[in-house]
């Protein structure tokens, strides 16, 4: 009897192990077939959101899926614009890779990152608006945060290019920065940093014309008003190569000459002060012996170009520059002209400005404006 109720209890626990067993199996082929779908679904969804743009239209490559560090990455993206004559896309990427950041758990915040691998986007400026690709009117920002369930805190991009085109013009024009590396961090506010610009963003890429392009960003993204200190360079940027910018948009071309561009800009409240800083050095805009083969209309326009750019250079130092006061509201801009003219002048005549960054401007240089409609009462020194 004792061996029947063993017999028994076994052929239960069998049963038992043998429907356990056949369920983690059908789990586990579940969660396989789950597992080879899941690219082919997120494709879908990716697809679909990126047509949701009335003007864009977007494709993609391959997905590939990491569950174990709670990431996919998107091959091949391209955004193109559907309402146009326009062939190449507004943004394309061979990569982008987003995940969870797992780090800022430590932190109390469950939120994502994005590395963009080659990321390019292209500007299209022409006489129609057709002819033109600028990507306005669409909310990228939400576009991305549907492509993944966390908000983004840090974004970062390696080797990407912006250009500005314009195929129309006479002759085409293709300005860009490429070389491009940008890293933003704490987007979000994961980490709750007792400062008033908790997030920050910096970016390095190279111009055409070999120039080095250089940002600081520290920012408040959750403020309000855009809330902000940016502080950003553009040196030794050989014009000769931006000649077809020059013939197209200014009418003139430059024999040799190098630009450069330093600006501090704060903002707070809706208000905004800071300068811009141009310097031109080694100029020379006018060749006889080059300018003789074109037209009188062009060489007339070119010489007076030249006569003006000799007149304001500082001549022991061949430097052409000036410092630009800005101030006003995201409503109204003021450029302060006589600040401008008197930089220009004492340039030319009394000494060179120093090619660098001046003073940092911060949010406490930032005031309203007044009542009256006036500019702020604190402004940057203009002969500095």
């Amino acid at each position: 009897m004792a061996a029947v109720r063993i017999k028994s209890s076994l052929r239960r626990r069998w049963h038992t192990a043998s429907r356990i067993a056949r369920w983690m199996l059908g789990v586990v082929v579940v969660l396989v077939l789950i597992r080879l779908a899941l690219p082919f679904v997120l494709k879908a969804y990716v697809n679909r959101q990126l047509d949701r743009s009335p003007e864009y239209d977007g494709q993609v490559g391959d997905i590939d899926v990491h569950l174990w560090r709670g990431a996919y990455q998107i091959n091949d993206i391209a955004i193109f614009k559907t309402t146009g004559e326009i062939s190449v896309p507004f943004f394309a990427a061979a990569e982008m890779d987003l995940s969870v950041q797992w780090k800022e758990l430590f932190h109390g915040g469950i939120v994502g990152e994005i590395v963009m691998r080659q990321p390019r986007l292209n500007f299209v400026t022409g006489p129609t608006a057709d002819q033109t690709q600028t990507g306005k009117n669409t909310s990228w920002d939400k576009m991305l945060e549907s492509l993944f369930p966390f908000k983004f805190n840090r974004v970062e991009i390696t080797n990407g290019q912006v250009h500005f085109q314009n195929p129309h013009s006479s002759p085409p024009v293709d300005i860009f920065v490429d070389a491009l590396s940008a890293t933003a961090t704490n987007l979000s506010n994961t980490r709750d940093f007792k400062t008033e610009l908790p997030a920050g963003v910096t970016a390095r890429g190279q111009t055409l014309g070999e120039g080095i392009f250089d940002l600081q960003l520290q920012l408040n993204p959750l403020a309000a008003a855009p809330t902000y200190e940016v502080i950003a360079q553009l040196t030794n940027v050989n014009l000769v190569a931006l000649n077809d910018f020059l013939k197209a948009y200014g009418k003139f071309d430059v024999e040799r000459g190098q630009f450069s561009l330093y600006t501090s800009i704060a903002a707070k409240e809706g208000n905004y002060e800071g300068y811009f800083k141009v310097l031109f050095e080694d100029l020379d805009v006018f060749d006889w012996e080059k300018e003789r083969k074109k037209n009188a209309l062009q060489v007339f326009w070119q010489a007076i170009v030249g006569t003006v750019t000799t007149l304001f250079k500082n001549q022991p130092k061949d430097r052409l520059a000036a410092k630009v006061p800005i101030s006003g509201s995201f409503d109204k801009t003021d450029v302060h002209v006589w600040a401008t003219v008197s930089t220009l002048l004492r340039n030319a005549f009394i000494r060179a400005l120093v090619p660098k960054l001046d003073e940092k401007v911060t949010v406490k240089d930032v005031e309203p404006p007044k009542r009256n409609g006036g500019n702020s009462s604190r402004r940057r020194n203009s002969t500095e």
